[in-house]
């Protein structure tokens, strides 16, 4: 097939993977949680945005086309902010801890939930020993395009509490900012995937960078609403 129907065909795998249903997603978008689940969710959520650009500066180190090093790292100024301190994705992420009530005490002393590390330790072998395409499937098309509608329904549920879009700030940026990623991503990739072996490789990435946020989502699950 063309690199055209094979990003048409992996889009539709995405939209039809398993985490794209997950529970998690229908009841936070209810606002199902409590005050502590909200912190708890928040904690380890903190986590995992810490390490995102981590893999992306990972594939980055690993990747020989010039226009794909290019597209990683405008995605990755991104991250830092474009050279703003205040603006980068961990700092605009701390602003929804301390509205939360939670304190740089919290935020540094949390431990990982036992599927969090498991995330972690697939991606990083994914980013960083694996074939450079199935990398390349991990941060360009699965670590981007499901994200915005992931953070719609997490913004429908946090506005349930009253939260400011300043607080939420992370989540409501990543919507747009993502759409462009993602879109950055399939132009930068497109001229390498009318190969065969390119297509089964970013195909290993994206499904297995998405069965392993199933099983974070499922950590997450019981994090946020335990009783």
């Amino acid at each position: 097939m063309t690199g055209q129907e094979f990003l048409r065909g992996i889009k539709d795998e995405i939209s039809n993977h398993s985490v794209i249903r997950h529970p998690f997603w229908g009841r936070f978008e209810a606002g199902e949680f409590t005050e502590e689940g909200l912190r708890q969710f928040g904690l380890q959520y903190y986590l995992h945005v810490l390490r995102t650009r981590q893999y992306d500066a990972m594939v980055l180190a690993r990747t020989p086309d010039e226009k794909i090093q290019a597209a990683l790292a405008a995605i990755l100024w991104d991250e830092y902010g474009c050279g703003d301190p205040a603006m980068t994705h961990p700092e605009q992420f701390r602003k929804l801890l301390r509205a939360l009530g939670l304190k740089e005490a919290d935020w540094n002393g949390v431990s990982p939930l036992r599927e969090l590390e498991t995330y972690i330790d697939v991606h990083t072998q994914l980013c960083q020993s694996s074939s450079i395409w199935t990398s390349l499937g991990v941060v360009g098309l699965a670590m981007e395009y499901p994200i915005p509608q992931f953070y719609e329904r997490l913004v429908r549920g946090f506005l349930k509490t009253g939260l400011s879009d300043h607080a939420l700030g992370f989540f409501i940026e990543h919507i747009p900012t993502d759409e462009a990623h993602s879109g950055l991503m399939e132009k930068v990739l497109l001229p390498h995937l009318d190969r065969e072996e390119h297509q089964v490789l970013v195909r290993e990435g994206v499904r297995r960078s998405l069965d392993v946020r199933h099983l974070l989502m499922d950590g997450l699950t019981r994090a946020t609403f335990a009783k």
